[in-house]
């Protein structure tokens, strides 16, 4: 098997690819392809920010991260588990797919150590015989007059469940995807066997099911989380109508906001209702409330917004993008806040904030560096905490 390699945000020139090749490298790694000017199947591809393995044909598409390997699975890993630390999990691992492969394998282990969840399912069939409650709604509705086959509703209690099929799913994908160590392989396989009883989930099923955590599944949620991520990757496996490819990508601005994002909420000391994701804002910018905006970041107190973020995992020369810090203002504009941070990825060590007098709002642009200790990173992480805490605590123009 031949092996494409592509960096993240870097271009390659001159590479011959087939179609297929060109599909899958602008649909799951969302990569910008251009035909050169000789033609003959040469293409020019500058690599966006999805990175990860898929394999198409007799070829492996790679594209590498710019961070550590380590680094990316620390971001990824501290935020579905912050407590998980064994980095010796990850052996020797040459490539973003082996590492991923092996926490989720060492995080499959610590999940099911006990045995596979079971849980309670509802069913609507029809049956020949009754079996639970008969639905006479739906016997009216479908077979008005004819004794069998009998609809009815009934639960049961096994191993298929969401959270179960999530990990078959994500387990099955990556066994068809080159794994360099024998270990991870081997413990895939071991793995597979375990949950050979339990359904994997249909590859054009549009959207993942959601699982809602109580404390008798708790333990499986690292194990569950990192599957989702896996599964997110292969949108041409997992989208309706696009073609069938073994493999994963992870986009990285998802790794970063979601990093960000979860170790402020923890370090805060609040849960996702008091600091949401950007999808459950309820901010607008009109009164009819047609205009919904999404800040990345964004803390509730009492019903009331009072901090608005935006993160962006991009390299900021100090003084922020113009139109990141536009969109950073229609956030404060919206929660009618004097306040807004506009968070890069990285950056100089000491942020700036913008003064605008006739709007009456100020915008503060922070950086975080991605690439220092551990220690120093989670320094400033406690740092962006206090800067909310801080503008949590003036009073808003409420």
């Amino acid at each position: 098997m031949k092996t494409l390699h592509f960096h993240e945000y870097r271009e390659r020139r001159d590479v011959p690819l087939t179609p297929a090749e060109v599909t899958v490298l602008r649909t799951t790694f969302k990569c910008l392809v251009t035909r050169t000017d000789n033609g003959d199947g040469r293409y020019n591809v500058r690599a966006q920010d999805r990175v990860g393995t898929v394999i198409v044909g007799d070829t492996a598409i790679v594209v590498a991260p710019k961070l550590p390997i380590a680094r990316v699975l620390f971001l990824i890993t501290h935020a579905v588990d912050p407590s998980w630390t064994n980095e010796a999990a990850l052996g020797t691992a040459e490539s973003l797919t082996d590492a991923m492969s092996a926490v989720f394998t060492h995080m499959c282990d610590q999940a099911v150590r006990t045995g596979l969840l079971r849980g309670y399912r509802d069913h609507r069939e029809r049956l020949h015989t009754v079996r639970g409650r008969i639905d006479f709604a739906e016997q009216l509705r479908v077979s008005p007059g004819r004794d069998l086959p009998i609809a009815v509703t009934y639960q049961s209690h096994d191993e298929d469940i969401p959270e179960n099929q999530l990990l078959r799913t994500a387990l099955d994908l990556l066994a068809q995807v080159p794994i360099n160590s024998n270990d991870v392989r081997r413990s895939i396989i071991r793995l597979r066997r375990m949950f050979e009883s339990v359904t994997p989930l249909p590859r054009n099923l549009g959207s993942l099911p959601a699982v809602r955590w109580t404390r008798l599944n708790e333990h499986y949620r690292p194990a569950v989380e990192l599957a989702r991520l896996i599964l997110t990757g292969t949108e041409p496996e997992f989208g309706p109508g696009r073609i069938t490819v073994p493999g994963f990508a992870v986009r990285m601005t998802e790794v970063f906001e979601k990093f960000v994002r979860t170790s402020t909420r923890r370090v805060l000391g609040l849960d996702e209702h008091d600091f949401p994701t950007g999808a459950d804002s309820a901010l607008h910018l009109d009164h009819k409330r047609a205009l919904h905006v999404q800040p990345d970041l964004s803390r509730w107190v009492d019903g009331h917004c009072r901090f608005v973020g935006e993160l962006k995992y991009r390299l900021d020369a100090g003084h922020g993008d113009a139109q990141h810090l536009y969109q950073t203002l229609a956030y404060a504009t919206a929660a009618n806040l004097p306040d807004a941070t506009l968070i890069y990825a990285d950056g100089p060590r000491h942020g700036t904030t913008h003064v605008l007098p006739t709007a009456g709002i100020r915008i503060h642009v922070r950086h975080l560096d991605l690439n220092v200790e551990l220690d120093h990173l989670l320094d400033q992480i406690n740092a962006l905490a206090h800067h909310i805490s801080a503008l949590t605590a003036l009073p808003s123009a409420q």
